[in-house]
């Protein structure tokens, strides 16, 4: 799985603008210390519009079931995905390397592991070659690509572009990075964070640290 931070817009500068705007102030006339503490009050207390303003945007490749738990975040987002009716992908999936086993919890997908990790392996094999092998046959018939590709299973990579809010971006952390989420979405959204803290001279410096990233 990957994720490029492609580019960014705004800074901790812009949530303080679009803040002090009801004041008719800007950053520039508050030291940064007080522009910090304006930053952290508007995060504590769930002031979440000016942080609506600055946007990432990122070019993800992950498998079908990640894009999907990703995809349930609408609000603050767009979206624009490859397409299997013009472009055969079918020779890239994710390859699970340690099988889970099912909590008892319903509110929580897995929970240890389970013993027969080199049969679950070989299954997945199998399940790959046989949806990749069909889908060759398929398109080498002349079936169109758009039919040919409802063969292919979940865990065919994918890759999309993703543009989201400040705000949608932590929100997305908050709910996905939590120990109750799907682990392979887990650690796709930790790659988004990552990217976005490598941003060199971090402009949304204070902006990350007010909601504890």
């Amino acid at each position: 799985m990957e994720a490029e931070l492609v580019e960014y817009f705004g800074s901790d500068d812009m949530v303080v603008n679009a803040a002090r705007v009801s004041f008719n102030k800007r950053a520039a006339q508050y030291t940064e210390e007080k522009n910090a503490k304006l930053i952290k009050f508007l995060a504590e207390h769930g002031h979440t519009a000016p942080f609506r303003h600055p946007h990432f945007q990122f070019r993800v490749e992950c498998p079908i079931y990640v894009e999907r738990q990703l995809f349930k975040h609408q609000i603050g987002w767009t979206a624009n995905s490859i397409s299997g009716r013009y472009v055969d992908f079918s020779d890239s999936y994710y390859k699970i390397d340690t099988w889970r086993k099912q909590s008892e919890s319903s509110k929580q997908g897995s929970d240890g592991v389970i013993a027969e990790q080199e049969l679950a392996n070989v299954i997945q094999d199998e399940v790959i070659n046989l949806c990749a092998k069909a889908y060759e046959m398929l398109t080498e018939l002349g079936v169109a690509k758009e039919q040919a590709r409802t063969i292919l299973p979940l865990s065919l990579n994918t890759q999309f572009m993703w543009t989201g809010s400040f705000q949608a971006f932590i929100h997305l952390c908050h709910l996905r990075i939590k120990s109750d989420a799907q682990q392979e979405t887990r650690e796709l959204v930790t790659l988004m964070l990552d990217a976005v803290k490598a941003i060199e001279n971090n402009p949304f410096k204070y902006s990350l640290e007010a909601f504890g990233l």
